[in-house]
């Protein structure tokens, strides 16, 4: 019999970063928010804007995935590295059936140089995930069953809607592809069908004009920028001698990403702690409003029992901004004594945060 699962809504927000101090002045950064690497909700083929509105499916992808062009079959394509290797994330619709599922999957394991298998083995791995209550995903994950990290591995979702088949497939390396699964689920819980694609598509294109401005603040002295990575809008490493440098970022996504009490829970996980319930993420939220009238809601995670000081050294200390239809997120982790002598240099930052030419559209 096959299982009912509901994926659950996860942010996909920062990965994180160090940095150092010394005695240096405060910066003031400028950053243009329309040059981040984030696509907006993309419909499924787009040979035209007609064409597009028309797309019964439309979906936001992974701020992790770097898009690629899309080619013949492919209405979708994506990959994402790490030191395993890379994994393809495809999105593809055909006519019908297209031979049934467990031909699709033998084909996909006929590819990944793995077994094929019967249909009692399908039926045992097969998890049906009700989207909507016009679509049900049918997500199969194949591997090998001795899975070593070397081996291939591919998760996919096969979707039936208005005629078509629709294939949601992540290949590639074992644990890449095994990384990548909760972004996968988020991905697939984001689709959009029927009417509310076409209205997906038609912000996605209004929003990818939309420009809010350059995005300013003044950097803390002794904060030292680093590099960061292609998800980060900034990135800063602040140190101090015996401990650890603490790691700050500023990043953006799309819309809420999953929602407050998701993100909390998330990043309370990433320092061992516990998830809190929604009444208590509620209490624990403070609001901050700056001179130029952003809103912040921010979060001070840290261990407070007994049990919870001998599973984590770390705090994090965060701040959430929604605006233009966009979440940004000022995060600063790291050790709690670094963290928590930092709590003025936080506060400053966020009060000097605007957009230089707010509002504007082109």
């Amino acid at each position: 019999m096959r299982s009912y699962i509901c994926l659950a809504w996860i942010g996909v927000l920062t990965a994180s970063l160090t940095l150092p101090t010394g005695c240096r002045k405060p910066e003031i950064k400028v950053y243009d928010v329309d040059k981040g690497s984030i696509d907006p909700p993309r419909a499924l083929a787009q040979p035209s804007a007609a064409s597009a509105a028309a797309e019964p499916i439309a979906w936001t992808p992974s701020p992790q995935w770097k898009s690629l062009p899309p080619t013949q079959f492919r209405k979708g394509n994506y990959v994402f590295s790490d030191k395993a290797g890379t994994a393809e994330i495809t999105v593809t619709a055909f006519p019908g059936d297209t031979g049934g599922l467990l031909a699709n999957a033998n084909r996909w394991l006929r590819q990944a140089s793995l077994p094929e298998i019967s249909q009692e083995e399908l039926d045992a791995i097969t998890v049906e995930v009700d989207l909507d209550d016009r679509a049900t995903a049918y997500v199969l994950d194949l591997k090998a069953k001795s899975a070593a990290e070397a081996s291939n591995r591919i998760y996919a979702a096969v979707i039936p809607y208005q005629g078509q088949s629709w294939f949601f497939k992540m290949s590639g390396p074992f644990s890449t592809v095994k990384s990548q699964i909760p972004a996968f689920s988020v991905f697939l819980r984001g689709l959009k069908f029927g009417d509310e694609a076409t209205s997906a598509g038609s912000i996605a294109e209004h929003n990818h004009g939309e420009h809010l401005g350059d995005l300013t603040f003044t950097a803390p002295s002794g904060w030292m920028e680093s590099a960061g990575n292609s998800i980060r809008i900034a990135s800063y490493s602040i140190s101090k001698e015996g401990y650890p440098p603490a790691d700050f970022s500023i990043t953006s996504f799309p819309g809420d990403t999953g929602g407050l009490v998701a993100n909390v829970n998330r990043w309370r996980g990433q320092i061992g702690l516990a998830p809190w319930s929604p009444e208590k993420v509620a209490a624990a939220t403070r609001i901050l409003k700056n001179p130029a009238g952003l809103e912040f809601k921010v979060f001070e995670l840290k261990p407070e029992s007994d049990a919870e000081k001998t599973v984590s050294e770390e705090w994090i200390r965060v701040a959430i901004m929604e605006q233009g239809g966009k979440s940004f997120f000022f995060k600063l982790k790291g050790d709690a004594v670094l963290v928590d002598l930092q709590r003025d240099e936080f506060t400053a930052l966020l009060q000097s945060v605007h957009f230089s030419h707010e509002g504007h559209n082109h």
